[in-house]
């Protein structure tokens, strides 16, 4: 099995995402792939091959005015040209968000929204959101023999994270049914990482 970590910080390889993605590596080791949407990515067809050759996908990003980050969107309205088809139809995704205080479990939310709507499924206990609060909470009753912050998510809590969807990985896609959509062609041009994007969802207004 291979699971795809996909980083959606705007920061790249630097910020909190990365972080997580490298703990996520370290875990999965080679059943893992990263990727970086701030890097220059490959033609949208490659992208396309590499969605569909993994099991299941990480999504990690942080908060940004209570939404997801740019380059994640961007992946997004490129990808949805794949709803529905093998890149994503029936494979569990699990997402990793990082906060300074508020806002991450919506975006989370609405991130196991958008991807179901693509086709993919999310296991239980399949998210986890890192704030600097948080972090600063646990950091006040490390060592004390009552952990009053027990229950805040920590970057330990990842490997339940990947334990689950790891197992809903393993699980056959081929009982799953889709409900009739309109499929958009895949071009095979390079990444649209900016300007005017057109995948060919319908135009209706003059």
């Amino acid at each position: 099995m291979k699971i795809l970590i996909i980083n959606g910080s705007l920061r790249g390889p630097n910020g909190n995402s990365a972080a997580i993605a490298k703990h996520a590596e370290n875990m999965l080791g080679q059943q893992s792939v990263t990727l970086t949407l701030s890097d220059k990515l490959p033609t949208i067809r490659e992208v396309y091959n590499l969605l569909e050759s993994c099991d299941g996908f990480l999504v990690i990003s942080g908060v940004y005015w209570n939404n997801w980050s740019s380059p994640l969107q961007r992946f997004i309205e490129v990808t949805t040209a794949f709803e529905n088809t093998p890149a994503f139809f029936g494979k569990p995704m699990a997402c990793a968000v990082t906060m300074d205080s508020v806002g991450g479990i919506e975006v989370a939310a609405r991130l196991q929204a958008v991807f179901g709507g693509l086709g993919c499924w999310t296991p239980p206990c399949s998210t986890i959101v890192l704030s600097r609060v948080g972090q600063e909470a646990i950091a006040t009753t490390t060592g004390m023999e009552d952990d009053l912050n027990e229950d805040v998510w920590r970057i330990d809590d990842l490997s339940v994270v990947l334990h689950n969807l790891l197992a809903a990985a393993g699980m056959p896609r081929n009982s799953w049914k889709a409900w009739p959509h309109r499929e958009l062609h895949i071009p095979d041009g390079p990444w649209p990482g900016e300007g005017v994007l057109d995948m060919g969802t319908p135009r209706f207004l003059e």
